[in-house]
């Protein structure tokens, strides 16, 4: 989803670039007056000169200018590469894993361990046993992210199986909680509304290749997200594409199919796509994180079409299984900060980033402004109506405050609660609840729930993802060539007639995959995983 280089815990850069120009040397006067740093960001509408950045700005002497990188992730990989070469790179570099892990082997980051020992108190303090995680093999420590201290299941969290609302009305609301009996609700409702504003009825969709075919299966088996791989209680590290779940799933699809329930144009969708689709308020259900499923959503409701919005649900195999996919990790950072070398007095940027690891630099990076932005009532904060208004309005309002900016990947988590007993973030059950419409109110009510979250299994902690480590040398290269076959191939299996012609396409496909070097891919993440576990329990068991 992405730390250490080595072995990390940030989420691995996969579809963010750039455009762009090189960097501006830090610009200071002393080493106590005013400082103002480039940083690179991979949104071009990111602001430095909001009321929050301005106010921390004021607390810290810090002030940004942001160099944005944007375009696709090959456009992105080219310009990094270009700024290592020439060693035109901005003072902080905000990236993921794989692109750090380059610019330390270059040369070009200054080492944070002895300037945090000095200047970053409350880093130390709020990762607590999570410190030496930031450690790469060599000891420094090249990058920081944040650390995830929430204990409970975040209230913006919810299953990625979808169901529209009038689906389940007509069903009578039953309690859906396998593939099986998800078939047998949208069969009914299909046949009885066979086309949708003139237009067939689409009663199972996906948007892109995992979502369609890798993370649903996962989901329903009720396994930790390790992306395309599975961790077995050895911590051996399993290829999830070929697993027994996998295959289960693609049978699943392949009823639908047969049913003639399966979207006819599910191959060929992405992201943007599926959302076109979802918009229209024609398909049913499938497997759409909130992330996919937001602005089809809101698109609905501007319409009218508030039967057609989406219950959240997690679903599996069958009721035997045991949901282990609520999961906590150390960090929940996608990219983190990096020191260049071209930066002066470094130490300010320390001292700024321990400022945002203090329980008032939270609140202005998630709440934002008291009195402006959040009022406290009773002793608990509460987001002002307005902003809430503004919020639903205006897609750049936060931006443009400054509550979604480059300090906001250091949040402790929604979830996460300071040193006041009051939550971290605004993300919290009674503000969620309080901004669903009144069908979403209606349809939680009918399960006796307040919010999507609390259909969800109880949150278990986990060491990290699989996708949160550098990948291993040549791994890549195995992963591509699967790739190439896995998306070839399983359509076959989606479309077979019977049942000996789609265990052939399985067979034949799980040969193509071991041919393409599953085995090697399976060993070089197992002594990966299996090293972060090492140094996971030496940190954390101190």
């Amino acid at each position: 989803m992405k730390k250490l280089l080595a072995i990390t815990l940030v989420l691995t850069l996969s579809t963010f670039s750039l455009a762009g120009c090189g960097s501006k040397n830090s610009e200071t006067t002393d080493d106590t007056g005013p400082v103002k740093y480039t940083i690179s960001t991979t949104d071009p509408k990111m602001k430095a000169d909001t009321k929050i950045q301005k106010m921390i700005s004021e607390k810290t002497g810090v002030e940004f200018e942001y160099m944005p990188v944007i375009g696709g992730a090959d456009q992105a990989k080219q310009k990094y590469e270009i700024w290592l070469a020439s060693e035109d790179y901005p003072d902080i570099v905000n990236m993921g894993v794989d692109n750090i892990s380059k610019y330390r082997d270059g040369g070009a980051l200054q080492p944070m361990e002895d300037l945090i020992d000095q200047y970053g108190p409350n880093i130390k303090k709020k990762f607590g046993k999570f410190y030496d995680l930031l450690r790469d093999k060599d000891g420094h420590i090249y990058s920081l992210g944040n650390v995830n201290l929430s204990k409970e299941t975040p209230a913006n969290v919810q299953g990625s199986f979808v169901v529209q609302y009038d689906v389940l009305k007509e069903a009578g609301y039953p309690q859906i909680k396998t593939l099986d009996q998800l078939f047998d609700v949208l069969q009914a409702y299909v046949t009885k509304h066979p086309t949708m504003d003139g237009k067939e009825t689409i009663a199972f969709s996906g948007a892109g290749a995992d979502l369609t075919y890798n993370n649903p299966s996962v989901n329903a088996a009720g396994l930790p997200d390790h992306g395309r791989f599975s961790i077995d209680s050895d911590n051996n590290v399993h290829v999830a594409l070929t697993s027994d779940y996998t295959k289960k799933y693609y049978g699943f699809l392949n009823k639908l199919q047969n049913a003639g329930m399966l979207d006819k144009e599910i191959f060929s969708l992405n992201y943007e796509t599926a959302s076109t689709k979802l918009a229209q308020g024609r398909i049913l259900a499938g497997f759409f994180p909130q992330w996919v499923l937001g602005g089809p959503e809101s698109s609905l409701i501007a319409a009218g079409k508030t039967d057609r919005e989406f219950a959240k649900f997690p679903l599996y195999f069958d009721e035997n299984v045991q949901d282990h996919s609520n999961t906590v990790t150390p960090s929940s950072s996608g990219n983190n900060w990096a020191i260049t070398k071209n930066a002066k007095h470094p130490e300010r940027i320390i001292q700024y980033l321990d400022y945002l690891f203090t329980d008032e630099g939270q609140k202005l990076i998630s709440w934002g402004i008291e009195g402006q932005h959040y009022d406290v009532v009773e002793g608990k904060r509460v987001r002002k109506e307005e902003v809430n208004n503004q919020i639903k309005g205006d897609p750049d309002y936060l931006i443009n405050e400054g509550l979604a900016s480059s300090n906001s990947m250091f949040s402790f988590g929604d979830g996460a609660k300071l040193d006041d007993g009051d939550y971290a973030t605004p993300l919290t059950a009674d503000a969620i609840a309080g901004n669903y419409d009144d069908a979403t109110k209606d349809i939680l009510k009918k399960y006796n729930k307040k919010i999507w979250a609390d259909f969800l299994a109880k949150p278990e902690y986990i060491p990290a993802y699989l996708w949160q480590l550098n990948a291993p040398e040549k791994s890549t290269a195995i992963m591509k060539k699967m790739e190439q076959a896995w998306q070839k191939e399983t359509p076959k299996m989606i479309l077979a007639k019977t049942q000996g012609e789609f265990d052939a396409a399985w067979n034949s496909y799980v040969g193509q995959l071991d041919q393409a070097g599953l085995k090697n891919l399976e060993q070089m993440w197992t002594e990966k995983w299996k090293q972060y576990i090492e140094v996971y329990n030496k940190a954390t068991q101190k």
